[in-house]
């Protein structure tokens, strides 16, 4: 990094996309899993960048400029990102939250929290950035380095102290992160994702582990201690380890009182003198939370974004105030109402997501139910395989018309189904004696499920980014008409199994 060191000083710019070179800018040029970096260096040179960063310089064109050779060109970006921007997250207050699910809600509800109480918040996730000033649409849960730290750099220009942070097992791996500062850490909880890039479950879970070494040496961890995998990889944390639990013993512990299908009341207990990181403590005690969301998940990710907020010195009552008023949160158990029908619309894209949704669901009354999923796409057989296996599970307990499409007309290519992908979800669901009806694109599967529907039941939408226009084709095509009996029937349907 030394010899780096002269080169950043007189940069005007770091980038590994060559289309954002300016004169005066550093290319770092990443061996990807599809596209070589090192054969854009030539345009990053054309482009006026002032040397070329690379790991594997044997695959560069010659250039008129220079190279440096490094060992890992993704780690040296997160280096080069943090130095150029001057550290920004070690003078933030920043809160990281990793598991395979939650880290969204979470992390939106301590922002929530932070502004309720007065503080200038900052948020990075999987739906948006706010910078303190500006907010903007995410296209990872995680940014590349360079965009991460200047976003935090964006944060202390604008005044901002305490800020929430997605990190996933993706952006540890690629060493998006491996040059921020964390003040306090969360552990939500872990199940099987993203196999296709982790390779394994082991692998994944490795990956997750990383984050520990990401904490500052006074900073906390965070652990929903009822999650058994969160448990055994907190035994590998060498610093404080904060406990939290929903009707398990724990250092915090969340009791539901009550529960309807629109939100639940739930009593946190501080069962130790709890320290914050400013030294202070607050006592042994019991504390009334209202949350306007449905579900035990929820409850679970009010607790640790709690745990998070009294660490950074925030009074139980004004935490309690602030959750009273969060809503929910873009396509995480999203309820809305159409012409007589409750849906339910879910980002749920893994086993623990699926079955936490479905947990929830016996908390609606309705007359049937009927579930519409998006095969999951770009994200391999074994995920679409699980996937598959947990709602052939459920169904066995909760009957419900099961629909499925495998839509590639809403997404990018990122996020298109194979056709491998397609077969894993469905020959497990064949296997497993699960009928479904199957439709290729997602207003035909839409339709067919408004086709099926009366008034009084329930429509629950679930999958990522193949059903992110869900609600919006639901609303429209229900809209356009006055009756259901208009609606299209099943004449559309490409497949049917068994």
């Amino acid at each position: 990094m030394q010899a780096l060191d002269n080169w950043l000083s007189q940069a005007t710019g770091v980038t590994c996309h060559s289309g954002k070179v300016q004169p005066g800018h550093i290319f770092v040029a990443i061996c990807g899993r599809s596209v070589d970096g090192n054969s854009f260096a030539r345009a990053a040179a054309e482009r006026g960048a002032l040397a070329v960063v690379s790991d594997c310089p044997q695959n560069l064109p010659p250039l008129s400029i220079p190279v440096i050779a490094v060992t890992n060109a993704r780690l040296t970006l997160s280096a080069l990102a943090a130095a150029f921007y001057k550290d920004p997250s070690h003078q933030l207050r920043l809160t990281g939250i990793t598991g395979s699910n939650g880290k969204t809600t979470i992390a939106c509800m301590l922002e929530h929290i932070f502004l309720e109480a007065g503080l200038k918040a900052g948020l990075i996730g999987t739906i948006r950035v706010n910078t303190g000033k500006a907010s903007i649409p995410s296209t990872l849960t995680t940014p590349d380095a360079v965009s991460l730290q200047y976003y935090l750099a964006q944060m202390l220009n604008n005044k901002v102290t305490h800020a929430a942070m997605e990190v996933s097992a993706q952006g540890i791996d690629m060493h998006r992160v491996a040059h921020v500062r964390f003040s306090a850490g969360i552990l939500s909880n872990l199940c099987a994702d993203h196999l296709d890039f982790h390779g394994s479950y082991a692998s994944y879970l490795a990956a997750k582990a990383k984050f520990l070494d990401l904490l500052a040496p006074a900073a906390p961890l965070i652990v929903n201690w009822a999650d058994a995998n969160c448990k055994a990889m907190a035994a590998g944390f060498s610093g404080r380890v904060i406990t939290a639990a929903l009707d398990r013993e724990a250092d915090l512990t969340a009791h539901i009182c009550r529960q309807t299908a629109y939100g639940c009341t739930f009593t946190l207990a501080i069962n130790i003198p709890f320290a914050t990181l400013a030294g202070q403590s607050w006592p042994i005690g019991r504390h009334s939370i209202t949350l306007a969301l449905p579900g035990r998940h929820n409850v679970e990710n009010a607790l640790l974004a709690a745990a998070a907020a009294l660490l950074h010195n925030l009074p139980p009552a004004a935490i309690a105030r602030a959750l009273a008023t969060f809503r929910s949160v873009t396509r995480r158990m999203d309820v809305f109402h159409l012409h007589g029908l409750t849906v339910i619309d879910d980002t749920a894209l893994n086993p623990g997501s699926i079955q936490a949704v479905f947990d929830t669901i016996s908390l609606f009354r309705y007359k049937r139910l009927i579930v519409v999923n998006a095969i999951r796409g770009h994200r391999g057989t074994a995920i679409n395989a699980a996937n598959a296996a947990t709602f052939a599970s459920i169904r066995q307990k909760i009957p419900f018309h099961f629909i499925i499409t495998a839509s590639s007309n809403n997404v990018g290519w990122a996020d298109a189904v194979t056709q491998e992908e397609r077969l894993a979800f469905l020959t497990t669901l064949n296997r497993l004696n699960t009928g479904f009806t199957f439709f290729s694109t997602l207003a035909g599967a839409l339709k067919d499920a408004l086709g099926h529907a009366l008034p009084g039941d329930l429509i629950v939408l679930t999958g990522a980014q193949g059903m992110d226009a869900g609600r919006e084709i639901l609303t429209s095509v229900a809209n356009s008409q006055t009756n259901h009996d208009q609606f299209p029937a099943s004449s559309s349907i490409a497949a049917l199994a068994p």
